[in-house]
């Protein structure tokens, strides 16, 4: 396996390797116990290499390397001097010039904008990489994966993904939190925006991916991608990333409550044991790998 702390090769290159590192070295896998919903487990994250190659990949997202149809392509990767600027100025809106927070308004940035933006990179990070690793995030291969949100705080659903379940197209719901402290809390605010979703608030944005989805999955998949398809065949994908433990199996009426079935309704656990020098490891590989991915 390829060294992930080194650069050498294309940009493209680069970021597969970025990917292809996180392929190998997490481990996604369901865990019994649950009875209102289903429970997976990411393993791996305590490696400084994983960190790495999230912040590298995510360099490679906003660099515009990674399709709708969650694959490496040059299609539309930045290029020049003006891109590498232009992409500098957004890694450091979206992470900071450094990682000292000190005062209550750095502090505020570092929880609610820098650590939730990149939770949610994670989370679409995972969700391209069942495209063509094994993992148990969904039950089966992602097929087209919706963009990051170009701003933190932006209002909507933070994944949105198709994949194939035998042979039934599934649109995957994402919501990313990230608290080192309150799983417990974050899990209910992800669990009332899925009950947004089931009371039909969300059917412009997701018709709004259908369509963008239909450009770029198989053909003979296409007659599945209507707006009966995220109403029918939907899937919640709470991604809470977190320090201290909290019961993952425990009854949760806000999960219960939702329409999805106890298979459908997939807690990701992400449990970080050094959960702010995780997101620092992120941000400092981010904000080096810029050069590196725009040329």
């Amino acid at each position: 396996m390829q060294d992930i702390h080194s650069a050498v090769g294309t940009p493209l290159e680069f970021i597969q390797g970025s990917l292809d590192h996180l392929g190998s070295r997490l481990d996604i896998t369901e865990e019994a116990g649950a009875k209102t919903h289903t429970v997976v487990i990411v393993r791996g994250l305590d490696a400084s290499s994983v960190a790495v190659a999230f912040g590298r990949y995510l360099v490679g997202v906003l660099a515009g390397a990674v399709g709708h149809d969650a694959r490496i392509s040059a299609d539309l990767l930045a290029q020049g001097a003006d891109a590498q600027a232009e992409l500098k100025k957004k890694v450091i809106s979206l992470v900071g010039l450094t990682n000292n927070f000190t005062s209550d308004k750095e502090i505020l940035f570092r929880d609610t904008k820098r650590n939730a933006w990149i939770a949610e990179g994670v989370a679409h990070g995972i969700l391209v990489l069942r495209a063509n690793f094994p993992s148990e995030c969904v039950t089966g291969a992602v097929q087209a994966v919706a963009g990051i949100h170009a701003i933190p705080t932006e209002q909507g659903l933070d994944s949105v993904a198709l994949y194939l379940e035998g042979e039934q197209l599934v649109v995957a719901i994402g919501e990313s939190k990230a608290s080192a402290e309150h799983g417990t809390s974050e899990l209910t605010k992800a669990a009332q925006q899925f009950a947004d979703v089931d009371q039909d608030e969300y059917g412009v944005q997701l018709r709004s991916e259908l369509m963008t989805f239909r450009a770029v999955i198989s053909t003979d998949l296409k007659a599945q991608v209507s707006d009966a398809l995220w109403r029918n065949n939907r899937c919640y994908l709470p991604f809470i990333t977190h320090e201290v433990e909290f019961d993952l199996h425990a009854k949760r009426l806000v999960l219960e409550r939702l329409s999805p079935p106890v298979h459908r309704k997939r807690l990701i656990a992400l449990r970080i044991e050094r959960f702010h020098g995780f997101f620092d490891t992120v941000a400092d590989t981010m904000r080096s790998a810029v050069s590196q991915v725009v040329i």
